[in-house]
Order: structure tokens, then C-alpha cells, then sequence
């Protein structure tokens, strides 16, 4: 196995979110860390490149860096909201999806399983979509917040991947059976040539 590590860059205008992404991933990956977009095309002009690049979407707006303890303070505080409205929420409806992923993946013909879903960005906490990401895969729609030829994109992705895994474990079965299939004749061959020499 090679000892190469992917090189990612991570692009993200706070520096807690490149201490954490640094605390959980760094010892697997080669990491760079980007603050804006900007800096990103200049590494690309310099003739560099990651195997991956993971972005953030939202940066601040040159000159109005005033306006952001504001801002982030109201996010925290609608992040609040949101908690407590999960809470309700939860409290009347059960994500019974989650393990009906985690039944379907147990099957001995498992079958692609997308997650679609509008509410789950803001109703689940970090094990329930890690367990998505387990049990389902790490592709899901966001069910009314992409549009139909994106929606297209995923689950055509998916079915590929699902076809190609398919093909894959049929000539591995195939490979196997003639390898053992390769031995038996082997040894009978072997029983019957082994008197004449």
C-alpha cells in the first residue's frame, strides 16, 4: 500500500475551522489551508494542485469587515433557534430513515440508498450524519434546495458507481472460481502425470 498522502486544501475564512479540520484529518492527509478564494488561484497560477479541494462557500466582503462580530453573533444566536426548534421538532418526528439505512446496508444484496432530504442539514447532530454518510453513502440530495439536473448528476453518479462495484465483484467471484478451478485441474493433472515420472 503507498504511504503517499492525498494533499488537500482547505479553504475557509476562520481559523478555528482549520484548527479543527487540522485536529481531525491531518495525520491522513497532506493539508494546506486557504482563507479566501483569492489565495486559491494564486496557488493554481504557481503551478500547484491538491488531489481535492474542500471549500467553503461564504466569505467576508472586502470592506465590510466591520459588520462581522455583528453578523456572527446573530448566526450564533439563530444557530440557538435552530437547536431549540430541533428539539420540538424531534419531539413529534423520529429520522426512521437512518435506520432503515443502517437495515438496507446490512442486506446481503444491498442496493444504492441516497438520503433526500430538506430538513436533515438542520436537524441532525454529527453521529446522525456520520451514520448517513456509514450506512448510505456520502452522496444526498437536498430535497428543494437543488435543482433537478443537479439532483440527475448525484443519482446517475451513484448508479455508476453501484454498476462498476457490481461488475467488480462478479469478476472478482469469476477470478476466484477459476483460480480454484485452475488448482483442481493443477492437482488432478499432477496425480495422473506424477506415476509416469
Amino acid at each position: 500500500m503507498s504511504n503517499h498522502k492525498a494533499t488537500i486544501w482547505h479553504l475557509d475564512n476562520e481559523q478555528a475551522r482549520h484548527d479543527e479540520f487540522e485536529r481531525r484529518h491531518g495525520e491522513r492527509y497532506s493539508l494546506r489551508h486557504f482563507f479566501s478564494p483569492e489565495e486559491v488561484l494564486e496557488a493554481l497560477e504557481e503551478g500547484k494542485q491538491p488531489d481535492l479541494l474542500l471549500s467553503d462557500l461564504f466569505f467576508p466582503i472586502a470592506g465590510k469587515e466591520s459588520g462581522l462580530p455583528a453578523q456572527q453573533e446573530e448566526a450564533e444566536r439563530i444557530w440557538r433557534l435552530l437547536g431549540e426548534f430541533a428539539e420540538q421538532y424531534r419531539a413529534v418526528y423520529q429520522p426512521a430513515g437512518l435506520e432503515l439505512a443502517k437495515k438496507l446496508r446490512r442486506r446481503e444484496k444491498s442496493f444504492p440508498n441516497l438520503i433526500y432530504s430538506s430538513k436533515a442539514p438542520l436537524l441532525l447532530n454529527e453521529a446522525e450524519f456520520s451514520q448517513i454518510t456509514k450506512d448510505a453513502g456520502p452522496v444526498w440530495l437536498f430535497k428543494g434546495h437543488e435543482d433537478a439536473e443537479a439532483e440527475r448528476l448525484k443519482i446517475d453518479a451513484v448508479l455508476l458507481g453501484a454498476s462498476w462495484r457490481r461488475r467488480y465483484l462478479r469478476l472478482k467471484g469469476t477470478l476466484g472460481v477459476a483460480i480454484i478451478a485452475a488448482a483442481v485441474v493443477g492437482w488432478f493433472l499432477g496425480m495422473l502425470l506424477a506415476p509416469m515420472m
